[in-house]
């Protein structure tokens, strides 16, 4: 792996998931040592396929986040940490209230909490004027019932107020699914698998009909700055779970311009200064931008990677470099010279997962590489959020038109057994 710069010793807060081993891969590209910040559970189960990429471990109790706090203020003492970089959406506070007690570059604490509480986060923008689907009603579902909401006009969009990957996420056309629909919305209680407490509101939004996009940016020092557009694909009916993303999108550039435009003022709404953020953005019924939400953290479906195959510059290599030193003046980001999507496979029915067949060739694309995430013989059920994926298949091609071509192609050739 080359390395482009050499320092000191990075904080990594629970580098879990796609975007956590990207993350580590941009920290020891960047000439850095990684402390993870983690627990001995998530250790043991989720990093050993990435422990080349850990140097020091540090073991925290995120359940309480004034005790995780101040462990990693008292070791950021001991180890000197040149920057603080988070990939794991729920401990985003966290890691901004390390960084600003360390004195290193992150987002405000103003807005710590908000940028991960759906409610707080909307109501934010709503005083700043900008653009967020109608709040319609906030549930509480101890006391909830079904008759309180038979005036709203249906479709709507129901969601807790702190959960990620379309957990509790439903879109609901009638008055008699919003009992059930709430119910699913407050399953989860606490974050798993930390234990961090939720907030059990139950978010009801108007549901917009529109295209849904994401923003992948970096802030330095109160500048934005982004790759470009994201556009994604999601499952039909009252799921929302994604199941693709085509990078740059095939849009426009007056509809991109506007899409960025809108991300840079929600971002700075939510006091996202420095660091990195992926912003969702859906269209309304007239077409106009819409935000839904943001986060101080690397997308993740593998976003980075795709724009890394786009641009030839990785976010996460950028958000490394800005966290540990600032960008300089005049940075621009890699515009992208070509396309690139990933298709994620998911089951249409419960049953037993055997093979998934991918095609070998593709006429508008290039395949770059497939991966097959469910073991054979394990039991699966029809997609409705993201944890149901058993594989995935990235590639690129000339423009967004032709990437998107090229899932449409891989749409109509791969095969998933099932039993």
């Amino acid at each position: 792996m080359t390395v482009e710069s050499s320092g000191g010793n990075v904080l990594v807060v629970e580098p879990m998931g796609a975007s956590g081993e990207v993350l580590l891969q941009s920290v020891r590209r960047r000439g850095f040592r990684s402390v993870v910040a983690t627990t001995p559970e998530v250790h043991r189960d989720s990093l050993l396929a990435v422990a080349d990429l850990i140097d020091e471990t540090i073991y925290v109790d995120f359940s309480d986040g004034d005790q995780a706090v101040n462990a990693l203020v008292l070791a950021g003492r001991h180890y000197g940490f040149c920057g603080v970089v988070v990939s794991w959406e729920f401990l985003t506070d966290v890691a901004a209230r390390v960084a600003a007690a360390l004195g290193l570059r992150g987002p405000d604490l103003e807005h710590a909490h908000a940028r991960r509480n759906k409610l707080e986060m909307s109501a934010t923008w709503k005083v700043a004027g900008l653009p967020v689907p109608e709040l319609l009603a906030v549930v509480d579902p101890v006391t909830f019932h079904e008759g309180a909401l038979r005036c709203l006009t249906y479709p709507v969009v129901v969601k807790p107020a702190e959960n990620s990957a379309s957990f509790g996420v439903t879109v609901v056309d009638r008055a008699d699914g919003m009992a059930d629909a709430v119910k699913e919305a407050s399953a989860w209680t606490h974050e798993f698998p930390h234990g961090i407490p939720f907030d059990r509101s139950v978010l009801v939004q108007d549901y917009l009909l529109g295209q849904e996009f994401s923003v992948e940016g970096v802030s330095d020092g109160g500048r934005f700055f982004t790759w470009g557009v994201t556009m994604k694909n999601t499952t039909e009916g009252a799921a929302c779970a994604e199941t693709g993303h085509v990078f740059p999108a095939p849009i426009s550039p007056d509809l991109a311009a506007g899409i960025i435009e809108l991300a840079s003022e929600g971002t700075a709404a939510l006091g996202i200064t420095d660091g990195i953020s992926h912003t969702e953005i859906k269209l309304d019924a007239n077409g106009e931008p819409r935000l839904i939400e943001t986060g101080p953290r690397p997308a993740g479906d593998l976003i980075p990677q795709l724009v890394r195959l786009a641009t030839g510059e990785s976010p996460t290599d950028v958000y490394v470099r800005q966290a540990t030193g600032g960008l300089p003046a005049g940075f621009v980001p890699r515009r992208a010279r070509r396309a690139a999507a990933i298709r994620f496979i998911m089951p249409p029915r419960t049953g037993v997962f055997n093979a998934i067949t991918f095609p070998e060739r593709l006429a508008a694309g290039e395949i770059v590489e497939t991966r097959v995430t469910a073991e054979p013989g394990t039991g699966v059920v029809a997609g409705s959020t993201n944890v149901e994926r058993v594989g995935w298949i990235m590639v690129k091609a000339r423009d967004g038109e032709s990437a998107a071509a090229a899932l449409c192609e891989v749409d109509s050739e791969t095969r998933l057994s099932l039993t």
